[in-house]
Formats: structure tokens, sequence, C-alpha cells
């Protein structure tokens, strides 16, 4: 006989575990073969949840495992591993995670049981991209050190020269970015090094600055600091580059250099009177000027004590001078001194072999369409091709004021070291040349140059074979029917495309354009998809879509649409747009069905959903968990809760929660703020907008009159269509 909820509460079932049951005969399962007393909700939970999926429950039905274990065996018999290699109650869920991860790409890690599963998540991570990092792993490297470890051989570095096992993962870290950026690591890989020292010395050879004054392991991070800022700004670090300063200290005399070299003070007359000779000091100590009453007759002695008094002793103007002397004055200013002011140093630059900006824009051609045709859309360089050359920075020359002092010339900035991938330096590190022939881009912003393999075919189809390439790709005819191309960077096609799958981790050109009728199709893009026409296609852009015209197509991007020249042109088809639509006409006077969702789409909503859905799952199991630890609190005093195992896995299973939780609100927030951003999304109407066309605005329909020249936004409460 089925017991009654309120029969299970006075058999001894707690609120949560009856929860769990309910939630079963709700869902139409066994709850037999989890209504057990010994069994937590959260562990009943599991248990529902596997049913639910239709698996082999028996398999880690048993109070022994906890709710986390439970959830690793469940996984894995969903995805049709064999489990029998991590069910075991002796292995904590953490390896029975990494163990099933792995089985579900291909890669068996129990054999490996004995290693901790931090140890193991590195492997397998390792494996899933081809690097095997048994080697150090046998070398006894620990998790920490491994993660550094992979992340540089998956970029390829060599690294083995310069890491040993007495260095910390944040050191490794340093090494691998000071190899990724191509300096000199071999300076600063020593163990006697903490990773904020490595940083500092690493961070000057990257904008190749003279490391060597404060390359000692004797300074403390921060006054390599000081020192390094000091030469990133061409001032004279040499003269506070002392072990007895402390960082404070450097930093004080730092800042009064920073002032003298950029003129940071205030301008102001000095002046001294001797008898009836008055002089000044102006211009910042840059001139002295000499007064005297009119008529009154000027003596070279007389002078010469003015100018004694005055301290006047650098850059005097004998001839000036002489020129008074023995005459009345008067009453004019006779300038007797000039100070040679200081020279600032050229900072370094560049000189780079190669159109650093190619303009990737199409232009609108006398017809009204735009030419995607005649576009310089890469730069292409030959294998071993000078790509630039490094200019260092020149030394300022000192100046000097009227009054001796000392005025140092500002030494040029140093640029920092181009990185990037693909291309070899000379030994001087300063020309940098291509590894192979290739397509260059340059991001001034970032100071990186990257020169990537490209695949060129003449033409892809059925008989070509599909084409999975890790770089960019060019066709130089047509993309036929049913044919497939997958690529890293980008693809450029210079002939049609019919329907077909093309797949980019970066932009999508096609210069004739593509129609998808014959078949299923789909040009996705990670950047944009720019393109003469699409036609019968479905495209999906991250960043932006660019045609003349887009007929019949399934559109989705995150960017904007633009279909702005003159013969622009959005009909049928249902394009959803998150941020922008700019089109010269919409629609047609025959009123084909036309959709535009712009702003917050269901696509979004969806989003938002899971992120609720996931947020409302994990509140439920904290509740559980929380209601769990309150009952053996009441039960047991606290210092039998220490030793209680079950106890301690529900206080981290709390401790867990509560953080996926934090992820999750940080994830909602992130939501929220693009939500936001996305209810000024508008469409653009330069021309035409005919009847026929429904505009979904932030949830809220119109249907379309016919209009011209207008905007179309949407409010709080409907859409706003204002003419412009």
């Amino acid at each position: 006989m089925t017991m009654t909820n309120e029969q299970l509460l006075e058999a001894g079932f707690t609120k949560d575990q009856v929860d769990e049951i309910q939630l079963g005969r709700d869902d139409g399962v066994n709850v037999s073969l989890y209504a057990n007393k010994d069994l937590l909700a959260i562990q009943m939970r599991q248990v529902r949840l596997g049913l639910l999926s239709g698996v082999m429950v028996s398999r880690y039905n048993d109070p022994s495992y906890d709710w986390f274990q439970m959830e690793e065996i469940r996984l894995g018999l969903e995805n049709h591993i064999d489990v029998g290699k991590y069910a075991d109650h002796s292995i904590p869920y953490m390896k029975m995670r990494q163990i099933r991860k792995g089985l579900e790409m291909g890669i068996d890690l129990s054999p490996q049981m004995a290693l901790n599963a931090d140890v193991l998540r590195q492997i397998r991570k390792a494996l899933r991209v081809g690097i095997d990092i048994s080697k150090y792993v046998s070398e006894g490297y620990n998790a920490g050190q491994l993660e550094e470890i992979r992340k540089g051989l998956e970029k390829g570095l060599a690294i083995d020269d310069y890491i040993q096992i007495e260095f910390r993962g944040s050191t490794i870290r340093e090494i691998c970015d000071g190899l990724e950026n191509g300096v000199d690591v071999s300076v600063y890989a020593d163990v006697e090094y903490s990773w904020r020292q490595m940083r500092e010395i690493r961070l000057g050879l990257e904008n190749q600055l003279d490391v060597g004054l404060y390359n000692n392991v004797f300074y403390d991070w921060r006054q390599m600091h000081e020192i390094r800022l000091g030469l990133l700004l061409g001032l004279d670090a040499a003269t506070y580059a002392r072990l007895s300063f402390t960082y404070k200290e450097m930093r004080n005399r730092r800042e009064a250099l920073e002032k003298a070299a950029f003129n940071l003070t205030e301008e102001g007359a000095v002046g001294s009177v001797v008898g009836d000779i008055n002089i000044s000091i102006v211009e910042f100590g840059m001139k002295a000027v000499m007064t005297c009453p009119k008529g009154n007759k000027y003596t070279r002695a007389a002078i010469d004590d003015a100018m004694e008094n005055a301290n006047v002793v650098s850059g005097i103007l004998t001839n000036n001078i002489n020129r008074v002397v023995g005459t009345s004055s008067k009453g004019q200013e006779v300038i007797i001194a000039e100070g040679t002011p200081p020279v600032e140093g050229k900072d370094g630059y560049y000189e780079f072999f190669f159109d650093t900006n190619p303009s990737r824009e199409p232009k609108e051609l006398d017809d009204g369409f735009l030419d995607f045709v005649n576009v310089d859309w890469y730069e292409t360089v030959e294998r071993e091709q000078k790509l630039a050359v490094y200019h260092p920075a020149t030394k300022g020359v000192d100046g000097m004021s009227v009054t001796g002092i000392k005025l140092p010339g500002r030494n040029g900035a140093e640029l920092k070291v181009l990185t990037g991938k693909g291309f070899t330096k000379s030994v001087d590190g300063n020309e940098y040349f291509a590894d192979f022939a290739g397509i260059i881009e340059y991001n001034e912003a970032r100071g990186t140059i990257n020169v990537s393999e490209s695949l060129e075919v003449d033409e892809v189809s059925n008989v070509t074979g599909a084409i999975d390439f890790n770089g960019n790709v060019h066709v130089k005819r047509g993309v036929g029917v049913g044919s497939k191309i997958k690529a890293g960077g980008d693809v450029m096609v210079d002939g049609f495309v019919e329907a077909c799958f093309i797949e980019a981790g970066g932009d999508v050109i096609l210069k004739k354009g593509a129609n998808g009728k014959g078949g299923p199709s789909l040009i996705k893009a990670e950047g944009e998809i720019k393109g003469r026409f699409f036609e019968n296609i479905k495209l999906e852009a991250d960043v932006g879509i660019q045609a003349n015209y887009c007929l019949h197509c399934d559109i989705f991007t995150k960017g904007v649409l633009d279909l702005s020249s003159r013969k622009g042109l959005l009909l049928g088809g249902r394009s959803i747009v998150e941020e922008k639509v700019n089109v010269n006409n919409i629609g047609n006077k025959l009123s084909t069905p036309t959709v535009v969702v712009v702003g917050v789409s269901d696509r979004m909503r969806e989003v938002g959903k899971g992120i609720q859905a996931e947020m409302k799952a994990v509140r439920g199991e904290l509740k559980i968990l929380e209601n769990a630890q309150n009952q053996f609190r009441e039960v047991y005093p606290p210092e039998e809760l220490n030793e209680l195992e079950i106890y301690l896995k529900i206080e981290n299973a709390i401790y867990t929660k509560e953080l996926q939780m934090n992820e999750l609100k940080e994830k909602r927030q992130a939501y929220v703020d693009r939500i936001k951003e996305l209810m000024a999304a508008k469409v653009n109407i330069r021309n035409h907008l005919y009847e026929g066309v429904k505009f979904d605005v932030n949830g809220k329909i119109w249907k379309s009159e016919k209009k011209y020249n207008v905007t179309i936004t949407g409010s709080a409460n409907n859409i706003i269509v204002s003419e412009n």
C-alpha cells in the first residue's frame, strides 16, 4: 500500500524527503526505489533524476555514496560510458568527475586513479588537445604548475629549458608569458626570484628597457617597479637605483625627476640686487636679466658682483655685458645669460613593410550596389618577408640653467616588443620576419602582429571533399551544393556560393554572394558575415552582417544588420538582430511576409530562463543541504559533528553550492546588463517601408504601414515609429 505524505512524515521521513517522493510521484517514476529514510533528500533527488532519464539507478542507489558521487555516476550512465571505471564509494567525487569527463572524450584516466583530482583534470585537458604532460606529472609537478605548463605547451612554447620543479605555478606563468611575448626569459628564469620580481623584469624586457639596472634578486618587486617606471618615462633612474633606498624613497626621487624632466615647476622670477644693479632669474632659470636705474653707469666690477650674488654661472653672454660696460643705463633690460635647454630623446618607433590598416570596407558603386570584389580585405606576406624594423629610442641631452643646475634631458621612451605569432625576430630583436606565407594582421592597440597560414583552393564541392582547417581559407572560385568548410580563422570566397555549410572562427566574406536553394545551408561566423547578396540561406554572426540585400533568409546576429546601400533591401524570411538594423528598403509592394525582431528576442529570453532555472535548482539543493545540516545539529553536539564524515560533506557541499550560486548571480547580472543595452535597439529605414512587415521590438509587435524614411524603436509599452 502506498503511504500518504502524512504517513511518511509520521514514519520519520523529513519534509524534504517527502517532497522528493512527491515529485517522483508527479513525474510517474517508481518512488519505491528511493523511498528510503537512510537516503538524504538530496541523494533521493539524484535517484529521481536518474529514473526520469531512464538509467539503471541500481548502480548508485546506495546511501554509502554521497550525492555528488551519485551525480557523477548518473551523468556517466546518461552519457553511456562505462561507470564501472569509477563507481566506487572510496573514490572522491572530484576524481569521479575527471574520469567521467575523460571517458566522455574517449580518454581513460582510471589507471591513474592514485593521482589527485586536480592533476587528473590537467592531464585530461592536455590530452583533449593532443598534449602529453605525463613527463611533468611523473617528475612531481603539482596541479598549479601543471596548469601553466599545459597552457604554455598549448601555445607551442619551448618551456623545458627554463622551468624547474622549484618554480611555483605563478612563476611558470611569468616564464610562459615572456616566451609568448618574445623576450629573453633566461634573464629572470631563476628560482631566487618571486613571481612579482619576474613580472617587473618581464615587463621591462617587453618595453625594451635596460633591466640590468634592477635585475638584482636583492631588490624587492616594489623597488624594481619604481626603477622600471623611471626607465619607462625616460628618466635617469640610475640616480636612485640603490639597494639602500626603500621603494618609498625611490618613488619620491622618481617623482622629483619627473617634475624636473617635464617642467612641472611653477614659473617665478628670482631676484638679486647689488648696488644699483638688479639681476632677475626668469623663465624657469633659463634667463638672467639685468636692469639698472636710468642714467646710472654700468661698471664691470658691479656687474660681476651682482652676477656672483645671483649665482649666474652658466651661459653668460659676454658680448651683451661688454656692450653696456662703461655706458649709462637707459632703463632697459639686458639679457646677460641664457641657459641650455635639455633636449628630449626621440621615442622608439616601428617601421612596417606591409599595409597595417587594409580598408576591409566595400565602397558603393554608381549603380547603388556595394562592391565586395575590389576591396583590400587582407594583407598577405611571403615566407621570410621582412615585416617590421624597430628603431630604438635615443638618449636625451642634459641642459643647464643659468645658475648651474643640471636639467635632465628625458630619454626617448621605448615601445613594447611586438607580440603575436607566425614570425621570427633577428638576433638583436629589432627586425621581424614572417615564418611562412599567409595573411598578416596588425593590432596597434595591443601591439601585436599575427601571421596566420592560409589554405587556398580553387573550389569546394562534393567531389573535392569537406575542408576543416585551423586557419584562414580562401576559395578562388565557388562553393557547391552540399559542401562543408570549417575554418579556425576567416573564410573568403571569390565566386558564388550555393547551399552549403560554412563555419568560421573569424569573418566570412563572399565576394559574389550566396543562394541557398537546393538544400539545407548555414553560414556561421564568430566575427562578421559580408557578401554581395544572400538568398534563401541561414546566417548567424556574432558581430554583424553586411550585404546589398537579403531575400528570404533566416538571420541572427548579436550586432548590426547593415543593408544601407542605395540598393539595400531586406525582404522575406525572419531576421533576429539584437542591436540595430540599418536598411534602405524593407518589404515590397506585394506585401511579402517579412519578420524583423530587434532587441530582446525569444532567443535571448530563453537564455534568461535557463539562468533562472539553474538558480532555482541550486537554490533548492542549498535548501535541502541546509535543512540536513540543521537536522544534524539538533541531534549531535558540536564536538561529534566535526567527526561525522557525512556532516562534513554537507558543509563542503553548502560551500560549493554557494560558490555556484554566486557565479550564477554574476551570470544573471551580465544578462541583465545586456538586456538594458538591447532596450535601445532600433531599425533605421532610409527609404521605403512597405506593408506586410511584422516588427517585434523588445517583445512589442507592430505590423507595418507604408512609410518613408523612418526609425523604429521600442518603449516599455509600445513601438515608436519616428519620421526622419
